[in-house]
């Protein structure tokens, strides 16, 4: 590359930030730059890789063979950037650059700010660019260094790439309408014959992996009303009385439908979903993940 170094680097950064969330306006946002501007550098790299780095049209952004190879090379190289400038930065100078955090609405709002505000308040000048979506894609997105980091429920096995520190533990819960209908007529027998409860389950995750052994462990064969994306779209459909759906307790606390809402308790109870903060091993190379890491205490405190 013939131009110099640091803005280089400030076009990769942005082509990252593309990379991740497909949306050319939020990394536009996120990154405190025109659209415009953002389109002008990612037209340049294409220039310079001498190929398409996205595909777009009216309704998505996708990356295409050859921006997925650069990802993964920006992914190694900001890393490295960010170790070097760390090593020769001056000692009365703090830590700067960006994480990148992905969590659900819900733990955006009901478990990160407590989690980074001793670390914010340590390095002011480390930006956070946060993305929120689907519990059951934290763990890939983290493996496959499209995020820095990522709050989200942890299985017993992580995969061997990855690291965890444990932040919570919630509840996953069956959750009910609490207006009359035939949905709680069938929950409000003395004996609940499950196989005829229609149920909504989460179309993927943790949260589907132990509604599934429940009900394998109990010899019931499902009505299944629907398989949904998102606890909040599950809660949705249960207060509009179509089935008892399957969510964490910490969504149920949060979620302002909870009056036409309410969880059940059954025997025996779901399994609880352990909450942490997920990295890859290797990243902890990174100064500005490796503050991040340090800043939470091991073991948390009981919640």
């Amino acid at each position: 590359m013939d131009r110099n170094t640091v803005t280089d680097y400030a076009e990769l950064q942005l082509f990252a930030s593309l990379a991740t969330s497909l949306h050319f306006g939020r990394t536009a946002r996120e990154n405190h730059i025109s659209p415009s501007g953002l389109s002008r550098a990612i037209q340049r790299l294409e220039s310079e890789v001498g190929a398409d780095l996205f595909v777009r049209d009216r309704h998505s952004v996708r990356l295409t063979p050859a921006g997925q190879a650069l990802r993964q090379h920006a992914d190694r190289v900001l890393t490295d950037w960010a170790l070097v400038r760390h090593e020769v930065r001056r000692p009365d100078a703090g830590l700067a650059g960006t994480l990148r955090i992905y969590c659900t609405v819900t733990a955006a709002q009901s478990i990160l700010p407590g989690l980074v505000a001793e670390f914010r308040q340590g390095y002011p000048d480390i930006h956070l660019a946060l993305d929120t979506g689907y519990a059951a894609d934290a763990l890939d997105l983290v493996a496959g260094g499209e995020v820095d980091a990522a709050v989200a429920p942890l299985p017993a096995r992580l995969p061997s790439p990855l690291t965890a520190k444990d932040i919570t533990t919630t509840p996953v819960v069956f959750v009910a309408p609490t207006a009359a209908g035939p949905v709680r007529v069938a929950i409000e027998r003395r004996r609940v014959d499950w196989s005829a409860v229609p149920l909504i389950l989460p179309a993927r995750g943790l949260a589907r992996t132990y509604a599934d052994r429940w009900l394998r462990d109990r010899r019931v064969k499902p009505t299944v009303y629907a398989e949904v994306q998102g606890h909040e779209a599950i809660l949705s459909l249960v207060a509009l009385g179509c089935g008892v759906g399957v969510v964490p307790q910490l969504v149920l606390d949060k979620i302002a439908l909870q009056p036409a809402v309410r969880g059940l308790h059954v025997r025996p109870a779901l399994e609880s979903f352990r909450i942490g903060l997920c990295v890859r091993k290797r990243s902890l190379s990174n100064p500005l993940l490796e503050a991040l890491w340090s800043s939470i205490p091991s073991p948390l405190p009981a919640p």
